[in-house]
């Protein structure tokens, strides 16, 4: 899903092994690769957001069960 197009800026960024091991992990196990993990966590991320400034939280949930909940913090 990258697009090299002439308005695509990129970014070169330093990251710890274990941080690149998991995001090969992800990557392998959804078929994908690297750029498209990393794509697809800034949009959960924004969702995230989005939801926190409307009142709301992101949850993992199970029927009725609430498994997790995930608070965004940038502070």
């Amino acid at each position: 899903m990258t697009n090299n197009t002439d308005s695509s800026k990129q970014l070169n960024l330093s990251i710890s092994p274990e941080l690149y091991a998991l995001l090969e992990k992800l990557a392998e196990s959804n078929d994908t690769d690297i750029p498209n993990v990393i794509i697809n966590g800034i949009a959960l991320f924004g969702i995230a957001e989005d939801a926190k400034q409307e009142g709301y939280t992101i949850g993992i949930i199970d029927g009725d069960t609430v498994i997790k909940e995930i608070e965004i913090d940038l502070t």
